[in-house]
């Protein structure tokens, strides 16, 4: 009875889930992309049409849009009203820790790629679509222009990516500041591995992520057929381990090999946790560098590396493993035109190719007149604060948020002549989550000596200690003769630890487990940019996450039963 039961339940949400990708999918391929630069106001740009705004914010990621609803919401409980004009290549938002959560089907594109009309509704942000594709800021040839009086206003021009002029739709957005936050991507790194764009499967936006499920779906086939599908995942960060682990539980029978140039998730608190759970879904972690990538005749793909085991000097690897397919997540570099000399003009870049920012994420010019340059922020993956502060702010969403405020009152405090308020940036780390497949997550404290980690790593200890006995009372329970003991190991279901094969006192400062998978997927959807998308994510969590494990449940019990049928 409770067979028919879960089929007919992940039928439901699975069509749910499919008539919202397919709905919002057709909404995203309906518009025309267009490209945008910043230009000084002694260029002329003459039969276009004109608009203006208070604040121009380049990039609708993590920093981009959580600055402009961020100024927004501040501007309003001031009673002030400012003009924001949001600006990005894409429809839609992307909520990147929950990527691979769309890639295996237990997150909608609703809640993970929301579109940027539904979260900017009723918040007076507008929003653009174009690609931010340079900026113009020699001070010398007059980049800082006064008109209308004592305000300053900089040129923004939007054209069209085609060069078509009957087809143009090109605008002029003058503006008083502006926010660069276009974010970081792996395109750059893959341009440096011969072989890499060709043959390997990124993993960073939405398209990505729908293309790695048609590729996971193309491998299950062959495993119905009686194949054993091999795949590599180069990058041993959170994005590779994770979707390693996800990949892992989708494909419980393909050969999955993790490759990075260190040990997984090496230095943090997460590394010995991550091998015990990489081990138990079996895993493999290759360390080594990776020097080419290459197709053969018969369609499989070889990647030519080295090994660094000892961690010092690299070897060849003689072995012609192919595989067939490569996933890639290792490294990114500033997303265009920020790696782009000659079309940041005027502002000045780091050894990294990133904008150099001060402690208040204001942006440095390489000029000596810099005062008399446009009041320009950078946040995120693509700038850099020089002098280095401490703690470093790591390249996550959980810098860019925490920057996204800073920044936000900042710029409210140059429009309103109030400088005097402006405010310095200080990472404060509040610990971080990762999916390790299927249900099953984890959530690691804070390092013992920040602000926050002396109060936090105890209480998870403590909680980790009482999740360890319910785990004991749940290893009884499945040695029960009413349980199907292989079908509750298989699924990998634990409250602290114990379905992922995890040594909890090996792991201190962190929880696995079932329970922490799932309030991963809580912590995230109140994490999201607005009360809507709140209570969107939340719902769907609850829902997919239901749904995925009574798909596994019933594909558990099926297996079961054919087994004893066989």
């Amino acid at each position: 009875m409770i067979l028919p039961i879960l089929q007919i339940f992940t039928l439901l949400t699975t069509t749910i889930f499919l008539i919202d990708d397919i709905t919002l999918a057709t909404a995203f391929v309906s518009r025309r992309s267009s490209r945008l630069s910043i230009f000084r106001q002694d260029v002329v740009l003459s039969g276009m049409y004109n608009d203006q705004c208070d604040v121009a914010i380049m990039g609708g990621g993590f920093g981009g849009l959580y600055t402009a609803l961020a100024i927004s919401r501040e501007a309003k409980k001031k009673g002030r009203k400012v003009d924001i004009a949001l600006v990005d290549n894409s429809d839609r938002f992307v909520f990147l820790p929950l990527l691979y959560d769309l890639t295996v089907g237990t997150a909608s594109e609703g809640e993970v790629c929301p579109t940027y009309d539904e979260l900017l509704e009723g918040t007076g942000v507008r929003f653009i679509k174009a690609s931010f594709d340079s900026f113009n800021g020699d001070s010398c040839s007059g980049s800082v222009l006064k008109t209308g009086g004592s305000e300053q206003k900089y040129v923004l021009e939007e054209k069209p990516k085609e060069e078509d002029d009957d087809n143009s739709d090109t605008i002029n957005l003058y503006f008083q500041a502006s926010v660069v936050s276009v974010g970081a991507t792996p395109q750059s790194i893959l341009s440096l591995i011969p072989g890499a764009t060709e043959y390997v499967q990124p993993f960073y936006t939405r398209e990505d992520a729908y293309a790695t499920r048609e590729l996971l779906f193309r491998m299950d086939q062959r495993i119905q057929q009686g194949h054993c599908p091999r795949l590599a995942i180069v990058g041993g960060g959170y994005g590779g381990v994770e979707l390693a682990a996800c990949v892992a539980r989708r494909l419980p029978k393909a050969k999955v090999t993790l490759i990075s140039r260190g040990r997984p998730m090496a230095g943090t608190r997460a590394e010995p946790l991550v091998d015990q759970a990489l081990n138990k879904l079996g895993v493999v972690c290759e360390i080594c560098s990776v020097d080419e990538i290459k197709k053969n005749t018969n369609g499989q793909i070889t990647i030519q590396r080295r090994s660094n085991l000892n961690g010092s000097s690299l070897t060849p690897i003689d072995a012609e493993d192919e595989w067939d397919a490569v996933l890639w997540t290792a490294g990114s570099l500033p997303a265009y035109p920020v790696t782009k000399n000659e079309n940041m003009d005027g502002l000045a870049l780091s050894s990294s190719g990133r904008l150099i920012v001060d402690e208040t994420l204001r942006c440095s010019f390489s000029t000596e007149d810099s005062k008399a340059m446009p009041s320009v922020w950078a946040l995120g993956d693509c700038c850099e604060i020089i002098p280095v502060v401490q703690p470093v702010p790591p390249k996550t969403a959980q810098a860019a948020i925490q920057q996204a405020d800073v920044v936000a009152s900042n710029v409210l405090a140059k429009l309103f002549n109030q400088e005097s308020d402006t405010k310095v940036f200080k990472f404060q780390d509040l610990g971080s989550m990762l999916s390790l497949g299927g249900p099953n997550g984890a959530i690691l404290g804070p390092k013992e000596d920040t602000q926050l980690g002396s109060l936090l790593v105890p209480l998870i200890d403590t909680a980790r200690i009482g999740f360890g006995i319910a785990d004991s009372l749940f290893a009884q329970i499945i040695n029960s003769s009413d349980i199907d003991k292989k079908v509750v190991e298989n699924l990998g279901l634990s409250i602290g630890g114990y379905g992922l094969g995890v040594d909890p006192e090996s792991t201190p400062g962190t929880l696995s487990g079932t329970l922490s998978g799932a309030s991963r997927r809580a912590i995230y959807a109140l994490r999201m940019p607005t009360n809507k998308q709140r209570a969107v994510a939340g719902a769907s969590a609850f829902i997919s996450s239901a749904a995925a494990l009574a798909k596994e449940a019933s594909d558990q019990i099926q297996s079961s039963n054919n087994s004893e049928k066989g």
